[in-house]
C-alpha cells in the first residue's frame, strides 16, 4: 500500500534522511479545514506526503487551488499559503496536472471502495506502523497528532 501511495501526485514535507517507515501519507483538499488544522499541527513535526484530492464542494474550484499548489517551485510553501487563503489558484490545469489530480482521486475512491467500513473523509491518514502494518485514521480533531505520533512510535 505505502509503494502504491508513494507514486501519486504529493507534497513532500520530509526531513532528508527520514526513512520511509516514519513518513505519514496524508490525502486532502486543499479547502477543508480539518487538513489545514492537520497541517497546522503536523507541518514541522511529523514527516508527511500530502497527496491532494479535489473531494469538497466546487471541483474546478478545488482543482485549481490543487494545480496551483504541485505547480508551484515550493510545494510545502505553497500548501502552506494555500491553507492560509494567499495563493492564488491557478488559471486552469496543466493537462499533466489534472492527470495526476485524477490519478489521486482515482486511488482515494479506490481506497474507500476496498475498505467499505470507513466512512470517505478528508484529511485520511496513512500512518505507518514500527511493525509494519498501516493504521488509517479519517478526519481530524486537535490532539490527534498526539495520537499519529504514538501510532508511528508504537508507543
Amino acid at each position: 500500500m505505502i509503494e502504491t501511495l508513494g507514486k501519486l501526485a504529493a507534497i513532500v514535507d520530509v526531513p532528508a534522511g527520514t526513512p520511509e517507515s516514519r513518513v505519514a501519507t496524508i490525502f486532502f483538499d486543499p479547502r477543508c479545514p480539518y487538513c489545514h488544522a492537520a497541517f497546522t499541527a503536523l507541518h514541522g513535526q511529523v514527516a508527511a506526503r500530502w497527496i491532494p484530492v479535489v473531494v469538497l464542494g466546487d471541483s474546478e474550484a478545488g482543482t485549481r487551488m490543487a494545480a496551483a499548489i504541485l505547480s508551484a517551485p515550493d510545494h510545502v510553501a505553497a500548501l502552506k499559503s494555500a491553507f492560509d487563503a494567499k495563493l492564488t489558484p491557478a488559471a486552469a490545469p496543466s493537462p499533466e496536472i489534472a492527470a495526476k489530480l485524477d490519478e489521486n482521486r482515482q486511488a482515494f475512491a479506490s481506497i474507500f471502495a476496498a475498505a467499505p467500513q470507513l466512512r470517505p473523509g478528508v484529511p485520511t491518514l496513512f500512518v505507518p506502523r514500527p511493525d509494519g502494518r498501516l493504521a488509517i485514521m479519517v478526519g481530524y480533531e486537535p490532539g490527534d497528532d498526539a495520537k499519529l505520533r504514538s501510532v508511528l512510535t508504537g508507543s
